[in-house]
């Protein structure tokens, strides 16, 4: 199976190959709102992709399950095509998920000669509007703005993580233009220092994937609890609704989905391996 990398990412596109079990974050970047690469088993009707997440430097199966023949050729593309291509980016691991649980059980099986290592995601989501907890407080001592024109003009490149959060938007969305575009964002600050972040970090359709972190010197506080509902009031009042990914051993990020008014959806599977040994 030879696989075509696809240059016009587009909402086309996205509708032939997402399905009601695909990771919105993954959809985001084949319907072209976010960055990273897609490889098709057809250009112009595909019925299965590899999606490469720029910012998650991670890949995602979609579509329809192949055969056995097909099988052995995706292990090919895998070998001789995708580990060249993390390495190039000096990525020392093959990550990966997929659309449905039939396939990473193949996929698994397919890569048995390498060390594999799994973990599960969970997935948190909005059941109403009315389930936002309104009562969070902004802490004693910090200001809150919204990531808009005036965070790209510089009005806050002299404080501290600014750089940081720029780089890590600029990743998710390709350019601070397309954030601006098509995202929302607020940050917490005191003083010189942005202190938390809370950001829509991939979109698909009326779907928000979210982004929320607190500095160290700045956890414990209120903060991602507080910027959470703010994002979450802003999404929603424009029509949209919210998805957020966790990992199952990230206690705090599952406490703070929950505090914000979020319930538990579903858990999938992600798997990896080490690239230091490939030759």
């Amino acid at each position: 199976m030879y696989l075509h990398q696809i240059t016009q990412r587009n909402q086309s596109l996205a509708d032939k190959i997402i399905n009601e079990n695909s990771d919105m974050m993954y959809a985001g970047i084949v319907s072209g709102n976010n960055a990273g690469e897609v490889w098709a088993d057809n250009i112009l009707n595909p019925a299965f992709c590899i999606v490469w997440s720029e910012y998650l430097e991670g890949f995602h199966f979609m579509g329809t399950r192949y055969n056995h023949m097909d099988i052995t050729k995706l292990q090919a593309f895998i070998d001789n095509t995708l580990i060249q291509f993390l390495k190039s980016k000096n990525i020392h691991d093959f990550e990966f998920s997929c659309d449905s649980r039939t396939w990473m059980p193949v996929i698994c099986e397919m890569l048995l000669t390498r060390e594999l290592n799994k973990s599960k995601q969970y997935v948190y989501k909005l059941a109403h509007k009315s389930d936002i907890n309104t009562d969070l407080t902004l802490p004693a001592g910090y200001d809150i703005f919204e990531i808009n024109e005036n965070f790209v003009n510089n009005s806050f490149e002299h404080m501290e993580n600014y750089k940081e959060i720029q780089s890590d938007i600029i990743k998710v969305w390709g350019s601070m233009t397309k954030f601006i575009e098509l995202g929302k964002g607020f940050i917490a600050t005191k003083k010189n220092n942005i202190c938390s972040i809370a950001l829509t970090r991939f979109l698909y359709n009326d779907v928000y994937s979210i982004g929320i972190e607190t500095y160290d010197l700045h956890k414990n506080k209120g903060l991602s609890a507080f910027l959470s509902m703010t994002l979450f009031n802003c999404i929603v009042n424009h029509g949209a609704t919210i998805w957020w990914d966790c990992m199952e051993s990230n206690i705090a990020s599952q406490k703070t989905a929950q505090k914000a008014g979020l319930i538990f959806d579903y858990e999938y599977e992600i798997a990896w391996f080490n690239l230091d040994n490939e030759i």
